[in-house]
C-alpha cells in the first residue's frame, strides 16, 4: 500500500504525521523570523506598480478553501488589469473554477514525503517576481512561509500579535470565519461577500437535475417534482455525529413523510452499508453515494436546505446560497457556521428538533421566497460586517 493512503486510513499515522508536520512549520518558521527581516508598513494605496498579485491559501480542507474564495473577487475588482495568481491544492482546486483567477499553482499532499516538491514550488513562485502577496489566513504557517520566501515586493496578511509580519496588515479580530475575509480585504476599499463563492456552469446544473430526478423519484410512482432536503453525514474528527443518530433522523424523515437524499463523502465509507440497509425500505429517502465535488455541489444547490455537521458541504451549500441546519457539537464550530437569515443553528440537538428545524426553516422559506430567491448567477453581495440580527439557535 502506498504510504500517503496507509497514513490516510490509519487513525495514529495520521496524528503522527500532522504531529511531525506542525514540528516542521514551527522550526522553519523561527527561522524565518531570524533571516527575514520585517517589511516597512504601507498602505493600499502607496503601493506603486501592482502587475502580479498570488493569492496564498494551500489548505486541504474544503471548507477552508471556500471561505477564501471572496478574496479573489474583491482583489480583482481593486486591481481589475493585474494578473492574479492562486496557490492552492490539487484537493481544492475544483472550488475555484469559474473565480477570476489567471493561473493556479497547486500543492500536493505527496510533498511531505517529498519536500524537493516544495522547494521546487518556491523556485516557481519566486521567478514570477510578484508585486503583491496576499496570505489569506492569519492562522497558517504554511500559508505565512510561503508569503516570506517567494520575494514579493509588497506583502498583506492579518496582523498576528505584536511584530509585524505583512507590508499590509488589516486591524481588527472578528468572532466568524467569514468575517476574517471582510476584515483582511477592507484595506482595498472595495465590498466583498462575507459568505463563501462558487460559480456552477449551465452543463454542471444540467447534469445535477438529471442525478436528482434518479435520486428523488426513486421511490416516487407516479414521480415527484417536489424539493428535498439533503442530510450530509460526514464531518471531520470530533465533529461528526455517530452512525445512530443518522439512523434515527431517517426514521424520523420517513415517519414525518419529509423527501430526503443522504449524501456521503469519501471519508465515510464505513457508514455506507448500514445507511444503505436502513433505506431499502425506505418510502421518501435516497442514498446519493460519493460524487466528484461540482457535481455533487450542483446536485446541492438543487436543494430546499441541508442538514450537516460542520463540514465542508455547510460551506459548500453557504457558497451556493442553500439554506442550512448546523449540527454543532463542539464550541469551536460556531466561528464558521452559516448564519444568514435561513440558516439554523443547533446546539446538540435531539432528533425531534432538527425535525423541528426543519419545518420551521421551510416554512420561512416559503414565507419569504420572493425576497430571499437563490441568485443564478451566485454573484457578490455587499458585506456584512456585523452578524444578523436573529439567529435561530435551538437547544437540546
Amino acid at each position: 500500500m502506498h504510504l500517503l493512503s496507509l497514513i490516510r486510513t490509519n487513525y495514529y499515522l495520521k496524528i503522527m504525521a500532522r504531529f511531525l508536520e506542525k514540528g516542521m512549520k514551527r522550526s522553519l518558521l523561527r527561522g524565518i523570523r531570524y533571516i527575514v527581516k520585517a517589511p516597512a508598513p504601507e498602505t493600499i494605496d502607496s503601493l506603486v506598480g501592482i502587475e502580479k498579485i498570488v493569492i496564498i491559501r494551500p489548505n486541504f480542507r474544503l471548507g477552508n478553501a471556500l471561505i477564501s474564495t471572496p478574496v479573489i473577487d474583491a482583489f480583482r475588482e481593486r486591481f481589475p488589469s493585474a494578473r492574479i495568481d492562486y496557490l492552492a491544492t490539487d484537493k481544492t482546486l475544483p472550488l475555484l473554477q469559474q473565480r477570476p483567477v489567471d493561473h493556479f499553482y497547486l500543492l500536493s499532499r505527496s510533498a511531505i514525503l517529498r519536500p524537493w516538491q516544495c522547494l521546487t514550488l518556491l523556485r516557481r513562485l519566486r521567478a514570477q517576481r510578484y508585486d503583491l502577496a496576499v496570505q489569506v489566513s492569519g492562522g497558517s504557517t504554511s500559508g505565512f512561509i510561503v508569503t516570506r520566501l517567494i520575494g514579493a515586493r509588497y506583502s498583506m496578511g492579518s496582523r498576528k500579535g505584536h511584530q509585524r509580519w505583512y507590508s499590509i496588515e488589516s486591524e481588527g479580530k472578528s468572532s466568524h470565519a467569514y468575517d476574517d475575509i471582510v476584515n483582511l480585504t477592507r484595506p482595498l476599499g472595495v465590498t466583498c461577500r462575507n459568505r463563501p463563492l462558487l460559480q456552477l456552469t449551465e452543463q454542471e446544473r444540467y447534469q445535477a437535475t438529471t442525478k436528482i430526478q434518479q435520486l428523488v423519484n426513486f421511490h416516487s410512482n407516479p414521480p415527484s417534482h417536489s424539493g428535498f432536503i439533503a442530510i450530509f453525514v460526514g464531518g471531520h474528527q470530533d465533529k461528526r455525529w455517530p452512525l445512530a443518530f443518522w439512523l434515527m433522523l431517517i426514521d424520523a424523515m420517513e415517519a414525518r413523510k419529509i423527501r430526503y437524499v443522504v449524501f456521503l463523502g469519501p471519508e465515510e465509507f464505513r457508514l455506507l452499508a448500514p445507511i444503505e440497509q436502513r433505506l431499502l425500505s425506505s418510502r421518501y429517502g435516497s442514498l446519493c453515494p460519493p460524487l466528484p465535488i461540482r457535481h455533487f455541489a450542483a446536485v446541492l444547490e438543487q436543494a430546499q436546505l441541508l442538514v450537516t455537521p460542520d463540514s465542508g458541504p455547510m460551506h459548500l451549500a453557504a457558497a451556493l446560497d442553500v439554506a442550512t441546519i448546523s449540527l454543532v457539537r463542539q464550541k469551536k464550530s460556531l466561528a464558521f457556521v452559516p448564519r444568514e437569515a435561513n440558516d439554523t443553528i443547533l446546539w446538540r440537538p435531539e432528533i425531534s428538533t432538527v425535525i423541528e428545524a426543519i419545518h420551521a426553516n421551510l416554512d420561512g422559506q416559503a414565507a419569504t421566497t420572493p425576497a430571499l430567491a437563490v441568485s443564478v448567477t451566485n454573484n457578490p453581495r455587499p458585506c456584512v460586517t456585523t452578524p444578523p440580527s436573529v439567529v435561530h439557535t435551538y437547544s437540546s
